[in-house]
C-alpha cells in the first residue's frame, strides 16, 4: 500500500492542472460516446461506463477530476436514459452523482494522507523534508543526543539530553559545550570537538554532575560530523543513563573479589591439606579403582610400601608383590561393599624413620583403616588407607602386661606366705593364751597386803596383748583368704537375735573399759542360713567400732525384721563420719580419721562388708559429722536363701 501511495503521490506532482482536468474529460467523453459507437445498448451499461470514467478520473488525477468526470457523466447517463420515464431518469442521475461525490471524497482524503494533492494544496503544505524526519527522528529516541558545530557550540539537543542535563532546549542550543556539560575532573573532559576514535559505546561510566548537585554515570558515544568534502562540520555526542550499568559492574566487580577471594582461600587450603598430608607422620595413601591404582602416596605410604614417586599410577599388585593376598581381598572386599575394614597392631614391615633401628622389620606393628572413597554423587571411587606405626605401643604393652604377671605372682606369693604365716602362728599364739590363762587363774588374785598381786597384774596385760596379736594373725588370715577367693563359710541356721544377744552380754566388758554402755533391742527370732563365725565377726568389728569412735556415749543395737531380711544397726553418738567418706571407709586400708589418733589398719569395715556380701546381704552406714553412725547390716533370712539355692 506505501509503494501505491507513493506511485500516487509522484503521478499526481508530475502531471499539470489542465492534463489532470483533460484526463477526467476524456474518461467521460468516451463513456458518452461508447453507447453510440456500439450502437444501441442497455442503460445499465451506461452508467457503469460513466462509474468507471469518475474512478479512472480520481485514479490519476485525484479530488478535482473526479467531480469533473462525475459532472459530465451525469449528462452520459441522461442521454442514455432518454426513453425511461423522468422519474427513473432522475433517479439514476441522482444515483450517479451521490457515487462520483462519494469517489471523490474519497480520492480527497486518500491525497490528503499520502501526499496526493491538489495544485493549490501543494502549494499551501509542502512534502516534508529529509531533514524534517531526522529531526522528527531524533526526539523520538531514547537516547540523549547532542550536535556541536566545529566551534563546540551546541547546536541541537533533544528532549532526552535536555531531561538528562537538566538543561532546557532553548538555554543549551547556542551555548558553549563546556557550560552545559560538566563532569568529575577523575572522568576526563567531553572530547566532543575532535574526537578521534570510531564511534563506539564507552567501556566504563563517566559521572556527569547535575544542576541538583548529583551525579549520574552515563555511557557515551561520540561521532565526528563531516560535510560532502570532508570538511569537520562537528560533532554528535549520544549518551543515556548508566546507572544501572554501573550497579551492575559494581556487583560484578564484588563478586569478582569474592570469587578472587574464594580462590585464594581455597588454593591456601589445598596447600595447608597438602602440607598436612605430606608431613602427617602417618601413612596415608589413595588408591583409584578396582586394580587398586596408587593415586596418592605421602612419604610415610612410601617408606611403608618400600616404593618411590614412580609408584605413582600403577597397580597395587604391581608395586607391592610380597604384599599379603588376604589384605588384597580385604581391600578389594571393601571397594566392592562400601564398608570399612580396620585392623589393630597388624606386623607389617616398614622402613619408617619414627621406629628404633634395633627392631627388626617383622616387628613392626600398625593400626590401618581401609575407608572407601567416595565422589559427591556418591559413587565410590577408590580406597584410602591410613596406617599407624603402634610398634612402640605394643612394645610397652607387652612390657607392662609381663610387669603385671610378675606383679599378680608376687602379690599371689605374698598372699600365699600370708595366708600360710597366719594360719601357722593361730596354733603357737593359741597356747600362749592357754598358758596365759592358766597361768592367770592359778596364780593368787591379791598379796599379802591385800592388793592385787604383781604377777597376776603382768600375767593379765600380757594375755590382752596375746589376744591382740592373736586378733591381728585372723585379720591377716581372713585378708589373704579373701584376696585369694577361699573365704569358706559354713553355713547352718542362725538366730540373729540370739547371737546378737550373746555378743552383747560379752562385750560388757569391752564396753565398761570404753565408758560406753550398750542398748539392746531385740524384736523377735530372725533365722537365717548363715556362718556362725562370719557373722559374730561382723557383728564383734562393728561393736568395737561403735566403742572406739563413740566418744564414751550410749550404744544402741537393734535387731528386727524387714520384709525378707534381718537388719542389724549399732548406732553409735560418737564423732561421726563425713558424706564424701562414707563410701570409701568400706575399701581396703581406707580410714576417715586420722592414724595419729586413733590405731588400726582400715581393714575391718573391708573385711565386714567381704563377709556381708558373701552372705548375699549389704552394708550401709547413716551419719553426720559430730552427730554419730549408724551400721546397718541386711540378711536374707532362711526362706530367701532356700528359693535362691532351689533356683
Amino acid at each position: 500500500m506505501r509503494a501505491h501511495a507513493l506511485h500516487f503521490r509522484l503521478a499526481a506532482l508530475a502531471r499539470p492542472v489542465w492534463a489532470r482536468h483533460g484526463v477526467a474529460v476524456l474518461c467521460a467523453g468516451s463513456a458518452w460516446a461508447l453507447p453510440w459507437v456500439l450502437g444501441p445498448l442497455p442503460a445499465s451499461l451506461g452508467v457503469l461506463c460513466s462509474i468507471a470514467a469518475v474512478l479512472v478520473a480520481a485514479l490519476v488525477g485525484g479530488a478535482g477530476p473526479a467531480w469533473l468526470a462525475t459532472l459530465l457523466g451525469s449528462f452520459a447517463v441522461a442521454s442514455s436514459a432518454s426513453p425511461s420515464p423522468v422519474a427513473t431518469v432522475a433517479l439514476e442521475i441522482a444515483l450517479f452523482l451521490a457515487v462520483g461525490g462519494l469517489v471523490g471524497l474519497l480520492a480527497r482524503r486518500r491525497s490528503m494522507g499520502t501526499g496526493a494533492i491538489g495544485s493549490s494544496s501543494l502549494e499551501r503544505a509542502p512534502a516534508p523534508s529529509h531533514e524534517v524526519l531526522e529531526a522528527r527522528l531524533l526526539r523520538s529516541l531514547g537516547d540523549a543526543v547532542l550536535a556541536t558545530d566545529a566551534n563546540g557550540i551546541v547546536r541541537y539537543l533533544n528532549p532526552a539530553a535536555a531531561q538528562l542535563l537538566q538543561c532546557p532546549e532553548e538555554e543549551a542550543v547556542g551555548a558553549p559545550l563546556t557550560k552545559v556539560l560538566r563532569s568529575r575532573p577523575e572522568s576526563g573532559s567531553f572530547p566532543i570537538r575532535h574526537p578521534t576514535t570510531p564511534a563506539s559505546w564507552s567501556q566504563w561510566p563517566r559521572a556527569l554532575k547535575r544542576r541538583d548537585g548529583g551525579e549520574l554515570p552515563i555511557e557515551e558515544c561520540i561521532a565526528p560530523l563531516k560535510g560532502r568534502d570532508g570538511e569537520d562540520l562537528g560533532a554528535v555526542w549520544m549518551f543515556r543513563d548508566a546507572t544501572s550499568r554501573r550497579q551492575l559492574e559494581l556487583e560484578r566487580a564484588q563478586l569478582l573479589a569474592r570469587e578472587h577471594a574464594a580462590l585464594g582461600e581455597a588454593q591456601a587450603q589445598r596447600e595447608r591439606m597438602e602440607s598436612l598430608f605430606l608431613q602427617a607422620p602417618t601413612a596415608i595413601a589413595v588408591f583409584h579403582g578396582p586394580d587398586h591404582v596408587c593415586a596418592l602416596l605421602n612419604p610415610q605410604a612410601r617408606a611403608l610400601l618400600d616404593v618411590d614417586g614412580a609408584a605413582i599410577g600403577k597397580p597395587l599388585r604391581d608395586v607391592q608383590p610380597s604384599l599379603d593376598p588376604g589384605m588384597l581381598r580385604l581391600l578389594d572386599e571393601v571397594y566392592r561393599e562400601g564398608r570399612p575394614f580396620s585392623g589393630r597392631e597388624v606386623p607389617l614391615a616398614s622402613a619408617s624413620p619414627y621406629v628404633t633401628p634395633s627392631l627388626s622389620r617383622q616387628q613392626r606393628f600398625h593400626d590401618f583403616t581401609w575407608q572407601p572413597w567416595r565422589d559427591a554423587r556418591g559413587v565410590i571411587q577408590g580406597v584410602m588407607a591410613v596406617a599407624v606405626e603402634v610398634t612402640g605401643l605394643v612394645v610397652a604393652r607387652r612390657a607392662a602386661e609381663d610387669l603385671a604377671r610378675d606383679l599378680r605372682e608376687a602379690v599371689q606369693a605374698r598372699d600365699e606366705f600370708l595366708s600360710i604365716a597366719s594360719h601357722e602362728l593361730r596354733t603357737p599364739i593359741t597356747s600362749v593364751q592357754l598358758q596365759l590363762q592358766f597361768l592367770l587363774r592359778a596364780a593368787p588374785a591379791v598379796d599379802a597386803e591385800g592388793t592385787v598381786s604383781l604377777v597376776h597384774r603382768r600375767v593379765d596385760a600380757t594375755l590382752r596383748s596375746v589376744a591382740q596379736l592373736h586378733q591381728l594373725v585372723a585379720t591377716l588370715l581372713d585378708v589373704s583368704r579373701i584376696r585369694a577367693g577361699r573365704l569358706d563359710l559354713h553355713r547352718e541356721p542362725v538366730d540373729l537375735s540370739s547371737l546378737t544377744q550373746d555378743l552383747v552380754s560379752r562385750v560388757q566388758e569391752d564396753a565398761a573399759g570404753a565408758r560406753c554402755s550398750v542398748r539392746l533391742v531385740v524384736a523377735e527370732p530372725l533365722v537365717g542360713s548363715w556362718d556362725r563365725v562370719r557373722v559374730e565377726q561382723v557383728i564383734t568389728n562393728l561393736l568395737s567400732n561403735a566403742f572406739k569412735y563413740g566418744a564414751q556415749r550410749p550404744v544402741e543395737v537393734h535387731v528386727t525384721r524387714e520384709g525378707d531380711f534381718a537388719r542389724l544397726s549399732v548406732k553409735d553418738q560418737g564423732i561421726g563420719i563425713a558424706l564424701e567418706d562414707q563410701s570409701r571407709i568400706f575399701h581396703r586400708f581406707e580410714r576417715a580419721v586420722s592414724q595419729r589418733h586413733y590405731s588400726g589398719f582400715g581393714l575391718g569395715l573391708w573385711i565386714v562388708r567381704q563377709i556381708v556380701e558373701a552372705l548375699h546381704g549389704d552394708i550401709r552406714v547413716e551419719s553426720r559429722p559430730n552427730a554419730g553412725a549408724t551400721f546397718i547390716v541386711r540378711l536374707p533370712l532362711e526362706s530367701v536363701v532356700t528359693a535362691d539355692a532351689s533356683a
